[in-house]
């Protein structure tokens, strides 16, 4: 098995169509159906099933997809690893990460790393969902930063601080006038009980901070009404901004968002101890890290350091 050969037949896997792939490949539809044809004339069996559509691995195509996936890592860590030492400071950077967190630590820490690395191309994969799958499934993606309560058992990662986690609310609303001070929590604290007859917008349960809702929920003892589920950190918080209901966010979201809006707001501490999030950067085990891309880790853990986690 050839590296050109297992990248193309993981390209066809992972978008289902052979014209998807021969289009993220940069080659022709009918040189990558040729070549597809040729290989499972050579293997004597099919690598794929037509259905419909859709390209779906038989079984296999799927033992050949799992050692296409380790010849593919082993030789990107080697182009890496070769564009490190050859060049150092050509190269690029893919980068999965929720938008929101996006917009707080790579924006500011980005036009710094520009000019220290003007060659490097940064590819952004912003994304609304768990971004760490990314990282286990997709052997391209160099680093990720989220926002965890757990830390993940199948990547390195490295600390980057730590941030609180509020409650997003309306200053009009009638339970913020409820709020009071309480050692140890950093926002006035207020009792998730006083507000079981409010609406809450919250993100779904396999996002961190959704999660974090439903534990609190359940902590409680409470079945608040659910105005709205989304994916979208920043549209929860600024319909929470607004008066449509309550949300949770990591306290950076929340004042990133507040020196854009014009809705009076506030945040506040909440659960009976303070919740926190930790925010890291994680990579797949054992991953080659360019030079570059260890200079970036540190000039981010620099700026949370004083911007983003206190």
């Amino acid at each position: 098995m050839e590296l050109k050969e297992a990248r193309y037949i993981l390209a066809i896997a992972r978008h289902k169509s052979i014209s998807k792939a021969a289009e993220a490949l940069f080659i022709s539809q009918p040189s990558l159906s040729k070549y597809l044809k040729n290989l499972e004339q050579q293997l004597g069996t099919r690598l794929f099933d037509r259905i419909g559509n859709g390209y779906f691995p038989t079984y296999v195509g799927e033992r050949y997809l799992h050692y296409a996936e380790k010849i593919v890592e082993y030789g990107l860590e080697w182009d890496t690893e070769l564009d490190d030492i050859m060049h150092q400071n050509h190269g690029r950077l893919n980068i999965a990460i929720p938008i929101m967190l996006g917009n707080s630590i790579i924006g500011p820490t980005l036009p710094r790393f520009h000019k220290q690395f003007p060659h490097v191309t940064v590819n952004m994969m912003e994304e609304v969902n768990f971004v760490a799958e990314h990282t286990l499934n997709d052997h391209t993606v160099d680093l990720t930063f989220y926002n965890v309560h757990e830390y993940p058992r199948d990547l390195d990662y490295q600390i980057l601080g730590k941030e609180e986690m509020v409650l997003v609310l309306s200053a009009s609303s009638s339970a913020a006038s409820k709020a009071v001070e309480r050692e140890g929590f950093k926002y006035p604290w207020l009792d998730l009980r006083l507000l079981a007859e409010e609406d809450f917008i919250l993100l779904y349960p396999d996002q961190n901070t959704g999660g974090i809702a439903l534990k609190l929920f359940s902590e409680y003892g409470m079945e608040p009404h659910i105005l709205m589920h989304t994916r979208n950190s920043e549209m929860s918080i600024r319909l929470a901004m607004e008066g449509m209901g309550a949300a949770f966010a990591p306290e950076s979201y929340y004042h990133y968002l507040k020196k854009q809006s014009s809705s009076p707001c506030a945040c506040f501490s909440i659960g009976n101890e303070k919740i926190e999030n930790t925010l890291i950067a994680a990579y797949q085990k054992n991953r080659y890290l360019p030079q570059y891309a260890r200079v970036y880790l540190d000039m981010i853990r620099e700026y949370c350091k004083g911007n983003i986690v206190r």
